[in-house]
Formats: C-alpha cells, sequence, structure tokens
C-alpha cells in the first residue's frame, strides 16, 4: 500500500496509507454552509465557493467506501433551545447578517444551524450511509463537547483525511485538534472550500509550514492514485444500522428563586439556588429493572433496584413542577459497536447481543429505553453515554454549564457503579454533587452502603447525601 504524494511530506509520515486504520472525516457539507437560501447564502457570500468541493469529494467517498475506509461526518449545528449556543458566537452571527439575523432565527432553509432543521442537514450529493458515523458538534472543531475522538481510538484509526468547508475556520480547526491528539492528518486540497479565495490559499499554505505543523495537504486526484490501486475489502458492507433519531432539547423558563438548603443532609447542609440546580436521573433502564433484560440475565433480583423507582419519580415531578433543569442518563451504545472499548466487550461480551428486549445495551433498543415511570419529556436532557461515568465521551458537561447549573442533585443505579462514577466526575468538574439515598439502588445493598459512606467521608470529599423528604422539604 504505497504513500500519497502530498506536501511537505509523503503521507501518512510512517508508512502506506492503511484503509483499515484510515478515517475520511468530510466536515459539515450541509445546506446552511453550500446550499441555496442557506447560512453562507445568507451571509452575502458565493455559494459556488463552498460548493466547489462536492465532485471532489464525491470521488474520494466512493474510493474510501470501496476500500473500507471509515468514513464520519460532521454536522456544525445547536439545539432547539439553543442551550449550547455561546453569547459571543450567537452575537457575531447576528452582526454578519445584519444585526437581526444569524443562528437560530428564521430563514429559508429553517432555523439557521438549529439541529433538525432542512439548512442543517447534509447535502444530498453527500449524504451518509446508514452505517456511517454522524457528529454532531456546536462548535468549529470537531472534537469539542463530541464523541468523535472516542470512536477514532475505539476503532483504532490513527490517520485522517480531512474535506469539507470552510477550509479556513472548521477544517482547519479540527485539523489542529486532531494533530494535537496524535493522529495523522491530511487535508484534501480541492476536496475543502472556503468564503474567501485568499482565505483558503492561506489556509493550506499553513499546514505546510514547520515541515508540516498541522500534517500535510494532498490533492483528491493524489489521494485516488493511492485508493484506486487498493483492493475492494469484502467487509466494505458494514451493517445497515438506521441513524438514531434526533432528541430536541427545549430548556423551560426558570424564575427568580431564593437560596434553597437541605439542612439534613450529610455531612453538612446542602445549600443552591433552584435556578442553579439539575435533576439527574441515571441508567433507569428496562435493561437494569426489567426481569427480563440485561441485569436479570446476569442473576441479579430486579426488585432491589426498583424500591427506588417511587422516590425518584417523586423528585421527577417536583422538579418539573418547578419548571427546573432535568437530565436523564442511558449507559448506550452505536448499533455497530464502535464505541465500546474491547476490555468492556471482554468484561461484558453480552454487549450487542440479542436479549429478550432487543439488542443488549445498544441504542434504539426496548431494553435500553429508561423504564415508564421515569420516561422523559421532550424538554428534557438524554446523555447517551457509552461509559460508566456520565461525563465521559458526552456533552452533558456542556448543557449544564449551558443551563447555568452548579449543582446536581442525583437518583439512579446502580450506586455503586454509575451513579459513583457520576458523582466522581461531577466533583472533578466543580459540580457540587448530593446523592438522593433513598433514590437510589444497587442489587447488592451493603455495595449501596458502602458508596454512600465513601460519598461523605472526609468532609463530602466527593459530595453530599439525604433522603427524598429532605430534598422535597427543601424545594417545596
Amino acid at each position: 500500500m504505497p504513500q500519497v504524494e502530498a506536501q511537505p511530506y509523503a503521507f501518512p509520515f510512517d508508512g502506506d496509507l492503511d484503509p483499515a486504520k484510515t478515517a475520511v472525516l468530510l466536515i459539515d457539507m450541509q445546506v446552511d454552509f453550500c446550499g441555496h437560501g442557506g447560512y453562507v447564502h445568507q451571509m452575502g457570500y458565493d455559494v459556488n465557493a463552498t460548493r466547489a468541493p462536492i465532485e471532489p469529494l464525491q470521488r474520494i467517498l466512493k474510493a474510501a467506501r470501496r476500500t473500507g475506509c471509515r468514513i464520519i461526518h460532521t454536522r456544525e449545528g445547536h439545539r432547539p433551545s439553543l442551550a449550547d449556543l455561546p453569547q459571543n458566537k450567537r452575537w457575531r452571527s447576528a452582526q454578519i447578517c445584519g444585526g437581526s439575523g444569524g443562528i437560530g432565527t428564521p430563514g429559508p432553509c429553517g432555523r439557521v444551524l438549529v439541529r433538525g432543521e432542512p439548512g442543517w442537514d447534509i447535502i444530498p450529493e453527500l449524504l451518509p450511509l446508514p452505517h456511517e458515523d454522524v457528529i454532531d458538534k456546536c462548535g468549529k472543531g470537531s472534537f469539542h463537547a463530541t464523541d468523535l475522538e472516542m470512536v477514532l481510538r475505539t476503532t483504532g484509526t490513527t490517520t485522517l483525511l480531512l474535506g469539507g468547508i470552510t477550509t479556513d475556520v472548521c477544517v482547519h480547526t479540527t485539523m489542529r485538534e486532531g494533530n494535537d491528539r496524535g493522529f495523522e492528518c491530511c487535508l484534501i486540497t480541492d476536496g475543502t472550500g472556503a468564503t474567501d479565495p485568499g482565505n483558503h490559499s492561506a489556509a493550506h499554505k499553513m499546514v505546510t509550514m514547520q515541515h508540516g505543523v498541522f500534517g500535510c495537504i494532498a490533492s483528491s486526484e493524489a489521494i485516488l492514485s493511492v485508493l484506486d490501486g487498493l483492493p475492494t475489502n469484502p467487509m466494505k458492507l458494514r451493517p445497515a444500522w438506521p441513524q438514531r433519531p434526533f432528541r430536541p432539547l427545549v430548556l423551560a423558563p426558570q424564575g427568580n428563586l431564593l437560596t434553597n438548603t437541605i439542612a439534613e443532609a450529610k455531612p453538612f447542609p446542602y445549600s443552591f439556588l433552584p435556578t442553579s440546580v439539575a435533576l439527574l436521573m441515571i441508567d433507569w433502564q428496562n435493561d437494569f429493572l426489567d426481569p427480563r433484560g440485561f441485569g436479570a440475565s446476569l442473576g441479579n433480583d430486579v426488585t432491589s433496584l426498583r424500591r427506588g423507582v417511587d422516590n425518584a419519580k417523586r423528585l421527577l415531578e417536583l422538579f418539573r413542577s418547578k419548571n427546573l433543569t432535568i437530565a436523564h442518563t442511558l449507559e448506550a451504545h452505536a448499533r455497530d459497536l464502535s464505541d465500546v472499548h474491547p476490555a468492556k466487550k471482554r468484561r461484558c461480551p453480552k454487549i450487542g447481543e440479542k436479549g429478550e428486549l432487543g439488542r443488549v445495551l445498544v441504542k434504539g433498543e426496548a431494553g435500553n429505553a429508561i423504564i415508564d415511570e421515569l420516561k422523559p419529556l421532550a424538554s428534557e436532557i438524554i446523555i447517551h453515554k457509552p461509559g460508566k461515568g456520565a461525563f465521559y465521551a458526552t456533552d452533558l458537561e456542556t448543557q449544564l454549564r449551558s443551563a447555568g447549573c452548579t449543582h446536581i442533585i442525583m437518583t439512579g443505579v446502580t450506586t455503586e457503579v454509575c451513579v459513583q462514577s457520576t458523582a466522581r466526575e461531577a466533583n472533578d468538574r466543580g459540580f457540587e454533587v448530593l446523592v438522593v439515598s433513598d433514590a437510589t439502588e444497587s442489587y447488592i445493598p451493603a455495595f449501596k452502603e458502602a458508596t454512600l459512606a465513601m460519598i461523605v467521608s472526609q468532609g463530602g470529599i466527593v459530595g453530599w447525601t439525604a433522603e427524598t423528604g429532605a430534598v422535597v422539604r427543601a424545594l417545596a
């Protein structure tokens, strides 16, 4: 397998191009950026410049798919609530659109750069195949607040071919992020486009400085000359799992409330502003609580977990009645299991296997749904997490910060695994955590008690605990 003729060095630097270790990253080829009536068009730029990469990328895509390279698409866009849109970004967007338009405002292609709108989606010429990963990002870089790095690491990808728009903004930011994380990056010169020709050329030149400060650049022809010489990968037709649906986030309005205190909390009183507190509901899933689910299949008595359901429901209804922030987590994996670490799969070989409630711990399956008593509302935050902790490889922190949350009241299962992992992660990120002692449960009661003791030890080194009644009285 030969190297690609690139500047300032042959790509990749350490040997021949290997499709098994290579991902083609198509960045933001969306209607809003290269379609008529989209965001770039509204800003007054010539969309022909941002449409120029389409044909080269179509040829790259065809060859890469044939040889078995991983294909990853990105979309820049924000939640319908705009909870993940920084104010400075929103202000700049409005200025360039005349002071009253920009991100989040209605346009010919729907609300600009809002997830689920026609302008946010990828153009028809480069639509992803059902099994190809799509990274939805709220920033310019594709690694910020996304699981892109985790997907690349777990699939053994070390080499990136980057195309898309715009060259000087999202493509360059992503290339810089990838380089800093140790990925070998090559920017496709005619597979990228920008609103300004000078910026487009300058962005290419910047890459080549200092003998490839961020990687290298190559034309689509140079890349195709290598890909076209490679054999067809017999495993290139991966399972065509359907794309997971987008769940909108609409945060409820919050009032101007006074500080509340849970005096009975351990190891000392827990004070918070209701406008700054979130209820975090961890992994109340059928896979763990249903007698036909994954937990029961391991020999666990699921009735022990159900003891916490009524109290969790009581808190959920209370937070809803107060219009406070609520987030639900699910331990869930992609259908192709690309986000399952090999070590985790070895420890738990049932992940992805067929069970009574569908494939175990896989997004969209019946077992992966939250139990009926605690089912989320469309306006509540949903976090699909590939690990035990809810902050790992998710955007939970970004969403909580955007909602102004500094305190977390936590329920969920199991106490010693996912609840404890999340409490520790939140603590390390500066959130004040309270685990509701009678709204969390374990298959092994002794583990629950040990966990609660650990949390409040050393002056609450990880957080606080309190019973449901105390939380209810504090918020009443």
